[in-house]
């Protein structure tokens, strides 16, 4: 049975996406937040959040990791000549644009909407961020990372 994947990747740029992640962290746990992260990150230890602001959560690094993996699947299943196909189809989006992408692959595909995906979810935000200084120990740690995925 021949079967076919959509994967989707949000797009967003580096540095809007970072300082968003600062504000989800500072929006889930307050300063308690930003203080945890900070112990990561103080004199330069530079270890991964495991939340929000991690390299590994940016979508492009998220996108070369999954890339390389579907590569070595398909060339495995070619080994098995199992006889069935699968195509994957890597879906890239405007990270703004998420209703409308689910709209159209809906209305193309009938694949179902997701619970929650009106668009709402972040209308009612606590005001505030982390410390600035947060995120530049961040690009500081992190950045040349982006240079080493394919």
């Amino acid at each position: 049975m021949d079967v076919e994947f959509i994967h989707m990747f949000p797009f967003r740029n580096y540095d809007d996406w970072a300082a968003s992640a600062l504000k989800q962290q500072f929006d889930r746990g307050g300063e308690n937040g930003c203080d945890k992260l900070k112990k990561l990150f103080v004199n330069r230890k530079c270890k991964p959040s495991q939340m929000e602001l991690d390299i590994r959560q940016y979508g492009k690094a998220d996108l070369s990791r999954f890339a390389d993996s579907v590569v070595q699947r398909r060339i495995t299943m070619k080994e098995k000549k199992k006889g069935e196909e699968e195509r994957h189809t890597i879906l890239l989006y405007f990270h703004r644009d998420l209703d409308k992408t689910l709209t159209l692959l809906h209305t193309l595909y009938g694949i179902p909407l997701l619970p929650g995906s009106d668009g709402k979810g972040k209308e009612k935000r606590p005001e505030g961020t982390c410390d600035a200084s947060l995120l530049k120990t961040f690009h500081e740690c992190f950045s040349h990372q982006l240079m080493e995925l394919t």
